[in-house]
Order: structure tokens, then C-alpha cells, then sequence
């Protein structure tokens, strides 16, 4: 018969124990979700097939449009202050402000996506919602 110590513990499930905002935070990261030991991307956008530290599957979430519908709503929504600025306040040329506008969108469009895309499959992993 197994007898138990004062220090013994019952196993708990580490998934039951991060709560939403570890979650989100490991997403926004870029890292395994469940252990924050590893990258949840092999390349920009391609997802690891399981987590090299704690062996957590992330090849059956799809994340698919979320990312990109969040990352032009966080973009646009940033852009358009500077769009106002550039526009009527400044005083450069369209052509200036034209490539002003396009390389700020372009750079926060490549800096945001791939971080979007962790934190939707990090969401999708906690919350397990049914993927296409």
C-alpha cells in the first residue's frame, strides 16, 4: 500500500492551472503556450508540429483568418492618428507621406502578424475552441 508524506501533492494538470492572461502573454511571445520552454514557430508563420520541451501537439489548431483580421484592426487603428499627422499637420509631400504611411504599415503589419498568430493558437489551446 502506498503510503503518503506531509510534503505529498495531488497531480495537477498544468492546463488547469495558467490562467488566461499567462496564456495570452506566452501567445504574444511567440513560445509554447503551455511551458513557455520553446518557439511556437519553426519560420514566420509555421507553427512547430509539437513543443521540443514539453511535446504538446500544436499541429491539429489552425488558427486561419484571426490573425490577420487583428493585426489590420491594431494597424489601422494606429495608423490613422499618423495618417491625420502626415496629412494636414506635417506639411510633406504626398509622395513623402505616401511612403511614410506605406513602410509604417508595412513594418507594424510584419512585426504584428506572427505575434497575433501565437496568441490566437494560444487562445484556441486554452479555451478549446473547434478549428476548421
Amino acid at each position: 500500500m502506498f503510503r503518503c508524506s506531509e510534503n505529498c501533492r495531488p497531480y495537477v494538470d498544468p492546463m488547469t492551472q495558467l490562467n488566461k492572461k499567462t496564456v495570452i502573454w506566452r501567445g504574444l511571445k511567440m513560445r509554447c503556450p503551455k511551458c513557455d520552454g520553446a518557439p511556437l514557430f519553426r519560420a514566420y508563420l509555421k507553427p512547430v508540429k509539437e513543443c521540443s520541451s514539453c511535446g504538446e501537439n500544436w499541429e491539429k489548431i489552425r488558427a486561419d483568418d484571426g490573425p490577420a483580421w487583428a493585426t489590420m484592426l491594431v494597424v489601422l487603428h494606429v495608423l490613422a492618428p499618423l495618417f491625420h499627422f502626415v496629412t494636414f499637420k506635417s506639411g510633406v509631400s504626398m509622395l513623402t507621406s505616401t511612403l511614410i504611411l506605406c513602410g509604417a504599415g508595412l513594418a507594424l503589419c510584419l512585426a504584428l502578424l506572427p505575434r497575433m498568430k501565437g496568441l490566437f493558437i494560444a487562445l484556441i489551446w486554452k479555451t478549446g475552441a473547434p478549428t476548421s
